[in-house]
């Protein structure tokens, strides 16, 4: 428990210091100050991504000292709690004063507020879904993604002490925003406090979405929409495993949200600053945000096509954005341009290569990455499928759930709302790009908070309903939305005892992580100067440098030159190896390892003195799926 508690002591430090990082900049700006909500979402926010290129540039002079960031972390995290008491203490001289307080932005009458039995339900459901998922997330991570590059390229540039550049590690040059925010966690705690700050990126992404939908549906409904967030089961799924998805969602809504309060809502056009600082920190996540500015671009191009007299402050607008955006987040594809020639790497790859080893290359777009095709009809059941079958676009637990597909036809009966249709411009346009690019569910996370909104404004409009549609309707819509949570509570259950410290993380590994015994006996055996080859790709819990073999082989081609294992090791000492990991599987219908290794290496089952290679471990573990994986560390020796 004590390890649980220092773990949210850490992610919490964070979150003051982001706060400290980012107050200045909102006060700067002259934005963002509706209320205290406004006020912490805003800061918080911006002062994430201040703290995450400030990381960046330790990184790129080599500066990435864990005392270091600890100091730098302290400070700001105290110059955070004196802002937050500098607030408290104005507003409690203007009370003593008999100051009246400013009225809260987008308040509704009291009429048309939602019923108190709705809010305090959609806020129980949301809190026993954080919650839920706030347990999952106190247990050591074991996500594959994680594993392979979320959390292990931060822990090897904190090794590194740089951001350096891994030829054999396709991940390292790709836009690493949220890695940055895994290292600086993995700097102050470890990585249970890493997979904590993806979870407090839901609570952000379900706050971005309240004060995406305030603007359009009033105060109270827009923390309704909020609410609604985190019942969204990928997302509270997302929430407890350190990947990006939930933070590319929650700085999406934020740059949309941002963008709109000057575009739409015609406010200061400071807001547009502070959406390229957004958009910038979203593009700085993950390669798909280029895809949500297009479809923010379409909505401009609506928003001047509907409104002329706007047109030219648009433009300034847009180009205001994305000079922002560009400078926050084009480290990252500066980067990859300058390693491989191609910003977007590995991306469209083919357009960028030589001809002749273009044609080696698989497409960006193949058919295999689009279940439903790419026809016009495919399209219009495209919502139906992804819904009732997520589990052809990636999986299950990445599933937007039925709220959506049931509630959003509503629509059609609905009254025209102002604001909803930039929403819907939005959504339509990045839904078309997602379908004709890789038909992945997670990667629609970035429409729920935009969807959200229109729920709710079919639940605002299902009062007007006679009493026995509106009893069933309300009835179908809490069934539906109860789904989320107890899925998030299920998924919790096995995660219980050891964030409550009955069970320790060492137990819950060896239990879980197929790979965590292999990295006991790596730790434990070998030396700082060991350099491992691994047909498995999940390294973080190894502290040996790890090589992944399927790379190296493609960027090398040894295996065309060995005719023998004792071949074999001697390239490969050569090569500066000293050790193999090799990994196998079979049964289930989980992961498959390519074999040409082990193979290669062809290690026969009883030992061999005269054998070239020295076997450290062997073991099995079995999957959920009962598929059986073997795991050999394998020695090179030297002859």
């Amino acid at each position: 428990m004590l390890e649980t508690l220092m773990s949210l002591a850490a992610v919490a430090t964070i979150a003051a210091a982001a706060f400290g990082l980012g107050r200045p900049l909102v006060r700067a700006l002259g934005v963002g100050e509706d209320d205290a909500l406004a006020v912490g979402v805003w800061s918080v926010a911006a002062g994430l991504v201040a703290g995450g290129l400030a990381l960046v540039a330790l990184g790129m002079v080599g500066l990435l000292s864990t005392a270091l960031i600890g100091v730098l972390t302290l400070a700001a995290g105290f110059w955070g709690l004196g802002e937050i008491s500098r607030a408290y203490l104005i507003r409690e001289e203007r009370r003593r004063l008999g100051q009246v307080s400013p009225q809260p932005a987008f308040e509704e009458p009291e009429a048309k507020r939602p019923p108190r039995w709705l809010t305090r339900g959609v806020l129980l459901l949301a809190a026993v879904a954080a919650f839920a998922s706030l347990v999952s997330a106190a247990a050591p991570p074991t996500a594959g993604d994680a594993l392979c590059y979320h959390l292990e390229l931060p822990k090897r540039y904190l090794l590194e002490r740089a951001i350096v550049h891994l030829p054999d590690h396709d991940n390292s040059t790709y836009p690493l925003m949220v890695e940055m925010w895994y290292l600086w966690a993995l700097a102050l705690d470890g990585s249970v406090a890493a997979q904590m700050v993806h979870w407090g990126l839901g609570l952000l992404l379900a706050l971005a979405t309240a004060l995406l939908a305030e603007p359009i549906v009033g105060r109270s409904w827009g923390r309704c929409a909020g609410c609604l967030m985190l019942l969204v089961p990928g997302v509270t799924n997302e929430m407890t495993a350190p990947l990006n998805d939930v933070g590319l969602a929650a700085f999406t809504t934020l740059a949309l949200a941002a963008w709109r309060r000057a575009a739409v809502d015609d406010e200061s056009p400071r807001w547009f600053v502070l959406a390229g600082w957004m958009l910038g920190a979203a593009l700085g996540v993950k390669h798909l945000a280029l895809l949500f500015a297009a479809a923010v671009g379409a909505a401009a191009v609506w928003q001047a096509w509907r409104r002329p007299d706007k047109r030219r402050k648009l433009l300034v607008g847009a180009a205001a954005t994305a000079v922002v955006a560009m400078s926050v987040g084009g480290v990252w594809y500066l980067r990859a341009a300058w390693h491989h020639g191609n910003p977007v790497y590995p991306f469209f790859q083919e357009h960028f290569a030589s001809p002749h080893v273009a044609a080696k290359l698989r497409p960006t777009l193949p058919a295999d990455k689009a279940p439903l095709g790419r026809s016009p009809w495919a399209l219009a059941a495209a919502p139906w499928q992804i819904t009732m079958h997520p589990e052809r676009f990636g999986g299950r637990g990445h599933q937007l759930g039925l709220l959506f597909l049931a509630t959003l036809p509503g629509l059609l009966f609905c009254r025209r709302l102002r604001g909803i249709d930039s929403l819907l411009v939005v959504a339509a346009a990045y839904f078309v790009g997602w379908f004709l690019m890789r038909q992945n569910v997670r990667f629609l996370l970035p429409l729920a908070p935009l969807l959200c909104v229109p729920v709710v404004w079919v639940w605002i409009e299902m009062r007007r309903l006679p009493a026995a549609p509106a009893a069933i309707a309300t009835v179908l819509s809490i069934a539906i939305a109860c789904v989320g949570p107890a899925a998030a509570a299920a998924r919790s259950r096995d995660c219980l005892s050891v964030a409550c410290g009955l069970e320790s993380r060492e137990d819950y590994l060896h239990r879980r992580e197929p790979t965590y015994a292999a990295a006991c006996a790596a730790n434990a055996l070998l030396g700082p100067q060991a350099h491992i080859l691994s047909q498995e790709q999940r390294a973080f819990y190894i502290n040996a440098r790890v090589t992944r073999e399927n790379i190296y082989r493609r960027r090398t081609g040894y295996d065309r030159q060995i005719a023998s294992p004792d071949e074999l090791s001697r390239t490969l000492r050569a090569a500066g190896f000293t050790h193999l990991l090799l990994a196998e599987s079979s049964g289930g219908a989980g992961i498959r390892y390519n074999g040409t290794l082990s193979r290669l290496a062809d290690i026969p089952a009883t030992p061999q003195p005269d054998a070239p290679f020295d076997v450290l471990v062997d073991y099995q573990f079995q999957d959920d799926d009962q598929a059986v994986r073997r795991y050999r560390l394998v020695a090179l020796k030297l002859r």
